[in-house]
């Protein structure tokens, strides 16, 4: 097949390097015309656009069988609302918008924002449970995205936690740091939620995973068998390890309040490799008491 990722990064590559290795052939995009180069010894022809420009869209893809969306926002450009607002409508939704427009088959690394805080029950979080928080740009976006790629024919959704492990990826550590040096000390997401988060080869692994088998509709892709623990717990302990003050959760941003299910994804024959980061630095503060 010939495969459009739209979107380049960690992911984008990582991906086009398995799937040239089976024999497809790839189109790459970036925004940045000095990573061209670099780009060509994963992709079979580079592409420069942004996901919002339909035009340039629809030529890469000319001849495409699949359009895998990869794109995310940029972490920077999303202190506040009113920045996430533009951020995530312009690189999400638009971007699918594109995509979809100029292909049945589309494949979106979407996020567990679009839960909210999973709504009232006990029962575990799976694709049949209701989107939540509309007005919070994170999760609307991602929804309108997802809208877009499932009104295609063969549109398939994968939800996924945040994302760590990729080369040059941020340690939670450093995250917690950045919060301190950049955000004030203070973060947009909740307290109480369960910290699920996906190793960047996982997420790798699910995608190809998804074009093998040819899925389509929306999968959770997560640890199936382990419930993490929660934001505060991890960041407590980090802070408490680093020496430095326990950080303010504004609630800005829900996230699923309980277990999440991916066992749609897992009776398919996937399954995550990584487990949690975090479990070991939380039992090391439990034992010591801090």
């Amino acid at each position: 097949m010939k495969i459009f990722i739209l979107g380049m990064g960690h992911v984008g590559k990582a991906l086009a390097k398995r799937l040239r290795a089976d024999g497809h052939s790839i189109v790459g995009s970036t925004t940045t015309p000095s990573k061209v180069d670099d780009l060509r010894q994963y992709a079979d022809e580079v592409a420069i656009l942004k996901g919002s420009e339909s035009d340039k869209v629809a030529a890469a893809a000319a001849g495409c069988d699949a359009i895998v969306v990869t794109v995310a926002p940029n972490i920077r450009k999303t202190r506040t609302k009113e920045e996430r607002e533009t951020e995530y409508h312009e690189v999400l939704e638009k971007s699918c918008q594109s995509a979809a427009a100029v292909s049945p088959r589309v494949i979106f690394l979407s996020s567990f924002s679009v839960y909210g805080n999973g709504g009232e029950g006990t029962a575990a979080i799976d694709e049949h449970t209701a989107t939540a928080n509309h007005e919070e740009p994170s999760s609307k976006f991602y929804q309108a995205a997802e809208r877009a790629v499932l009104d295609a024919t063969e549109g398939c959704v994968l939800r996924f936690p945040d994302m760590y492990g990729a080369p040059g990826d941020m340690s939670f550590t450093e995250r917690v740091k950045m919060a301190h040096s950049y955000f004030g000390g203070k973060v947009i997401f909740g307290a109480n939620a369960p910290l699920y988060c996906i190793h960047f080869e996982d997420v790798v692994a699910s995608v190809k995973h998804a074009i093998d088998k040819s899925l389509c509709g929306i999968f959770n892709v997560c640890d199936n068998d382990n419930l993490p623990y929660t934001n505060k717990q991890v960041f407590d302990a980090i802070t408490d390890r680093e020496g430095l003050s326990r950080l303010d959760y504004l609630d800005q941003i829900q996230a699923p309040n309980r277990k999440i299910s991916a066992q749609k994804i897992y009776d398919s024959g996937y399954k995550v490799v990584h487990g949690d980061p975090n479990a070991e630095i939380v039992e090391a503060s439990m034992k010591t008491g801090t």
